[in-house]
């Protein structure tokens, strides 16, 4: 099996910083890694690193098989249209319709795409995503959620082979979660999807997922599947593996 994401030997801040991260990891084509830990752990360092927006230290940072380190522009406008990316800020553009901000990567990476395909293309991913109702509404009439939700469809346009999510439940509610969740396995179906996300707390996400691997003061503790963790018992992460007891 490739990986797809693979992180050698990546150091990224010293020990008095409060974004340090020391880590070795890799993630298979098709595998759904969730990165679980409090704040300021390491996880959306870890997620930067893979989407080029920060440079390590030391270590190499391996992308679909390139070198991010020495990837050239032409890697660079390969690997947008083959990775998305959705950050603790979304950043769908204010000027713009819901729709629009879906439908803007297939505008600008397939320029010979007709206007009828978008339409059907954009549709279908409001849809499956539960925002086919909003898709004339601007951003700023939007909840978090929502605005979460659009970007993330945004971020699968273009059926991408890899995914990368910070914290993407932020902000949803329950059903916006089952859409999601709902959605990512149907696409996972159609196609080798690897995904990549953060977490802070427990959230339906984690079930679905391969492997889980909680993070530390920048360095992963431990990692498996959900169950496997969750049997291990380690007070320093069940509680983030399980729903919190209301009292």
């Amino acid at each position: 099996m490739n990986t797809a994401i693979e992180l050698i030997d990546v150091r990224v801040g010293s020990e008095e910083s409060e974004r340090r991260v020391e880590v070795s990891l890799a993630v298979d084509e098709g595998e759904w890694l969730v990165l679980l830990g409090p704040t300021r752990s390491g996880k959306s360092v870890i997620l930067e690193l893979c989407a080029g927006l920060i440079v390590p230290d030391e270590g190499r940072v391996r992308l679909l098989g390139r070198d991010l380190r020495a990837a050239t522009e032409d890697d660079w406008l390969d690997l947008r249209a083959r990775v998305g990316t959705v950050l603790q800020q979304p950043g769908l553009l204010s000027n713009m319709t819901v729709f629009n901000n879906v439908a803007l990567p297939l505008r600008y990476h397939n320029v010979d795409l007709d206007e009828e395909t978008v339409r059907v293309r954009v549709a279908a991913q409001l849809d499956a995503l539960g925002l086919a109702a909003l898709a004339d509404r601007f951003p700023s009439q939007l909840t978090q959620g929502e605005v979460r939700c659009a970007a993330i469809g945004r971020a699968l346009i273009l059926g991408q082979e890899l995914l990368l999510l910070d914290d993407p439940t932020a902000g949803l509610d329950a059903e916006m979660t089952k859409n999601l969740v709902a959605h990512l396995a149907d696409l996972r179906r159609e196609h080798p999807l690897t995904i990549l996300a953060t977490m802070r707390t427990f959230s339906p996400f984690l079930d679905v997922a391969d492997r889980v691997a909680f993070l530390s003061e920048g360095r992963v503790e431990a990692s498996g599947p959900p169950a496997q963790l969750r049997a291990a018992g380690e007070p320093s992460w069940l509680g983030y593996l399980q729903p919190r007891r209301e009292f």
